[in-house]
């Protein structure tokens, strides 16, 4: 099965760092290996210098090229996206708050893909909150239990714990500033290895068990 990840890449791009890809490339990493290495995944971002190399076994790095001229980092999108959402047996969107996951969701619910998105408890776009896009997911998925419990959706909500804290990642200030919310000096951008492995443990089975029940619903 070959799985598109999108979002929080973007913030790579203003932080002048790497957090974004490592937390996505660790968690896909473990992914892949649960699934006894028959999984792919591609992190999938639009950016000025696109092409695609492996970060790993099973997972590679993809950049599109950025259509237009965009204001902020996380307002870019790329002509090339559909393509790349078309040769994805599943998407899973890890961000709210990216022009790219809001168009690559409906691109995929158009193309009948089954959908995840990752739910921080922030606010996003205001297409996203105004016209409550995530409800078009199959499943949310919440890496905190307090998040999980605050949300107010008719979709499935999976806990999938994880302690990683996205505004050390990167979480947009208010539109238009091209720059990142500050972190607290507490905050922590990553879980241990074995959260990560427990993390992954948990996608292998939401993913296995949606796709198997919209096949199901196909046949």
């Amino acid at each position: 099965m070959r799985i598109a990840w999108l979002g929080l890449l973007d913030s790579d791009d203003v932080t002048a760092s790497t957090r974004a890809q490592d937390h996505l490339a660790r968690l896909a990493q473990h992914v892949v290996v649960a699934s006894g290495h028959a999984w792919s995944i591609e992190l999938i971002s639009c950016g000025r210098d696109p092409g695609c190399h492996a970060l790993s076994t099973g997972v590679d790095r993809v950049v599109l090229p950025v259509a237009g001229s965009p204001r902020t980092a996380w307002d870019r999108v790329s002509w090339a996206l559909p393509a790349a959402i078309a040769t994805a047996d599943l998407v899973h969107l890890h961000d709210g708050f990216s022009r790219s996951c809001e168009i690559a969701l409906l691109i995929a619910k158009q193309a009948h893909k089954p959908v995840c998105m990752t739910e921080w408890g922030l606010e996003g776009y205001w297409l996203t909150s105004e016209l409550a896009l995530r409800e078009l997911a199959d499943v949310l998925v919440c890496h905190d239990v307090a998040v999980a419990n605050s949300v107010a959706s008719p979709r499935p909500v999976e806990l999938v714990p994880l302690g990683v804290d996205v505004r050390h990642i990167g979480v947009p200030a208010s539109w238009p500033q091209n720059s990142c919310l500050e972190a607290k000096e507490h905050d922590s951008g990553a879980g241990a290895d074995d959260e990560y492995a427990a993390a992954a443990a948990s996608l292998r089975g939401i993913y296995q068990r949606l796709v198997g029940s919209l096949r199901r619903a196909a046949a």
